[in-house]
């Protein structure tokens, strides 16, 4: 059985992945909160709780490995926070988390433990069990509290070449009045509404809701993010040469009020791809950080 962990901002999910069938097992997954303000023992404590309270159900099926996605900047390879975050896990900062989670969880040196980037690893999950399954060049993006891609060729995410942004990465490019992350993340929808309806909404559910209302506005700003993101996206989609794109998230779970304006408008740029929801989700990310264990796949992965 390997561990396929996936961290985000204020959570940790571990799940057991069965290396005979490389099916999730819902059995054998915990998920749990993590405030990420916290000191950074407190952090790793609530990690360690999660890691080893699935561990502790692997009663007839040993541990192979452990894989884990988490967000940049991260020393993915060698598993230590050797960039300071500025908005999370500051507290953790040089720390390096593969040897402590080795050292608690008592690991044996042949059980691995590897890192990669949690958007990489949900395009790894689409492309090995998800809607990117045939594709050889596709785009995995994750549309939540923040804006994740990831350019997949034959399975593996690229970081650099002809078409692809700096450690392919789109969030940090320049769009508008400021960068990619502004516009396509929970965020940018919370305050376009409050610029129209002066009304404040926590996340992007709330702003479904209120469709049911008859507000009008809700549909306009699903409009202007289905404009925006298409206008940013297209070059990108071009210069690569993409077959199709899935994208996940929260924001995804909004799907119908954007889908097919989103798609319009980008066959409208002369960019004629493929655009799924994903069907799997977080369990993408889950998936795709268990692949890391596979030694021959985590030896063609770029750093």
């Amino acid at each position: 059985m390997i561990l396929g962990v996936d961290i985000g901002g204020n959570y940790i999910t571990v799940a057991g992945i069965d290396t005979k069938t490389n099916k999730l097992s819902e059995a054998n997954l915990v998920s749990i909160t993590v405030d990420n303000t916290a000191e950074a023992d407190e952090i790793l404590e609530r990690w360690l709780f999660a890691l080893q309270k699935v561990i502790d159900t692997l009663v007839d099926d040993p541990l192979e490995g452990i894989g884990i996605a988490i967000p940049g900047p991260f020393d993915y390879y060698n598993g230590i926070f050797a960039f300071k975050m500025q908005q999370k896990y500051a507290s953790l900062f040089c720390i390096n988390i593969k040897e402590i989670l080795k050292k608690k969880l008592q690991l044996s040196d042949d059980i691995p433990i590897r890192f990669y980037n949690d958007a990489a690893c949900f395009g790894i999950g689409e492309v090995w069990k998800g809607k990117l399954k045939s594709i050889r060049r596709g785009l995995g993006i994750i549309l939540g509290a923040g804006f994740g891609a990831s350019f997949l060729f034959h399975g593996l995410p690229i970081l650099s070449g002809d078409g692809i942004p700096k450690d392919g990465e789109l969030y940090h490019i320049p769009y508008k009045d400021g960068i990619a992350d502004d516009y396509f993340s929970t965020r940018w929808f919370i305050k376009r509404y409050k610029e129209i309806t002066d009304t404040t909404i926590d996340n992007v559910k709330e702003l479904t809701e209120a469709s049911l209302k008859n507000d009008v506005a809700v549909q306009q700003v699903f409009n202007e993010f289905s404009e925006n993101l298409a206008e940013f996206l297209s070059p990108w989609l071009k210069s690569y040469n993409a077959e199709a794109i899935v994208i996940g998230g929260n924001i995804a779970k909004a799907w119908p009020f954007f889908a097919n304006e989103l798609e319009k408008k980008i066959n409208a740029q002369d960019c004629l791809v493929k655009i799924h929801k994903s069907e799997l989700q977080e369990k993408a990310i889950l998936l795709g950080s268990a692949r890391l264990v596979n030694d021959t796949f985590y030896k063609g992965l770029a750093f």
